[in-house]
This record gives structure tokens, sequence and C-alpha cells, in this order.
């Protein structure tokens, strides 16, 4: 194939023409210098390949790049958004390429989320690691990364109980409303078991308190 057209077109975009096709192709300043590519030139069919490997695995580290500035990603995540605009191979590649600059992380990025769900958004356990393998991490990361909050489930479903969740558990003859805020802690991913003992930890309290109150 000889190269009929190569030129500037916009920014650091070239414009390529073969004489066997009138199709333009667009090709990045970078990828034109670096296979030194020149109007005239004859190219080979797996040279160009090559030309055309290099171009989609630049455009598909920038997009990474580009999702990374929104928020974290894992290896298995990362993949499955490349692979939706880019070849297999490329998307490998361009993960391959990010773990070894630092700018994915499993390991750190599990810790992240981690403390996210569940000392920020106060998740239990089981809803906190759906949504980690939902990110694609790996039971052995979630498991590590989650092992720290293990011990701190129950004085979290206590403050859930006692602050967001009060209003259904205000009244402890009130038990519809009670029944209500055991299913919005369910949903947030704690066991009936948990769930239960924290609600009679917490309804105890409340009856001493006004007990207390009622004696002063």
């Amino acid at each position: 194939m000889k190269i009929t057209t190569l030129k500037p077109h916009k920014g650091e975009t070239w414009w390529l023409e073969f004489d066997d096709s009138g199709t333009p192709f667009f090709l990045h300043a970078s990828v034109v210098h670096r296979f030194q590519l020149t109007q005239g030139q004859h190219l080979g069919a797996d040279a160009w390949e090559r030309v055309q490997q290099v171009e989609l695995s630049r455009k598909a580290y920038r997009y990474a790049c580009f999702l990374l500035d929104r928020r974290g990603y894992s290896y298995q995540e990362m993949y499955r958004k490349l692979v939706e605009k880019y070849p297999s191979e490329v998307c490998y590649g361009t993960v391959d390429r990010l773990v070894h600059v630092g700018l994915i992380n499993d390991r750190a990025y599990a810790e992240q989320l981690a403390h996210h769900y569940v000392a920020v958004k106060h998740f239990g356990m089981r809803r906190a690691r759906q949504e980690m393998r939902r990110r694609g991490l790996l039971d052995e990361q979630i498991d590590r990364a989650l092992n720290p909050y293990a011990e701190q489930t129950d004085e979290m479903l206590i403050e859930l109980i006692e602050g967001r969740y009060r209003k259904y558990f205000g009244d402890p003859s009130d038990r519809k409303m009670i029944e209500k805020g055991k299913a919005a802690l369910v949903r947030q991913g704690y066991s009936f078991g948990e769930i239960n003992a924290a609600v009679r930890s917490a309804l105890d309290a409340l009856e001493e308190e006004e007990t207390e109150e009622e004696e002063a």
C-alpha cells in the first residue's frame, strides 16, 4: 500500500490515505513520527497493522486516564470498560501499563472502597462485599480490605439505630415502625441476627433512659 496523502489535520491529528482506498485514516502526530511515515511511502500490511495497534493503544490509554481522573478502577473493571471500545489485546496491554505505572492498584483500591462503604456509608459486610465484587475485585482482596472493620459491625448498627434510623425505633411499642427499620437495615447489608441483637440493645437502652427520666 502506498501512502498518497499524509498531512496535518486538526491539532495533533494527521490525515492519511492510501492509493487503494479513498477512506481517510487519522493518526496522532506521535504515531506518525514514531513510525517515520511519509507521503509516497509503501507500507506492508503487517507494518500498517502495527501502526493501527499503537494508535489504538494510545487512544485506549488516554481514555483510561480520563476515567481514572473521575474515580478509581480495579483491573477487571477497567478492562470491562475499555473492551466496550477497543480490541481485547489492546485493553489488556493498556490495563497492564496502568498497573505498571501505579495508576491501578487493586489492593489499595479495595482498601479505599472498604473505608467508603463501611466507615462512610455504614454498609454491612454483606452489602459492602457485593458492591466491591461489582467493582471487579477478587474475594481475597475484598476479605483482606474488610477484615479491619469486621469487629465494628455492632457499633455501627447501634449508631445507625440511634441516629439515621432513630425515627423507626423511637417508640418501643410501635412494632410496625420497628419492622420497617429492620428492613431498612437489611438493605444496608446487615444480617437479621446482627440487626435483632442491635435493636434489642438499643431498645433496652431507650427504655432505661425513659425509666430514669420518670424517676427523676
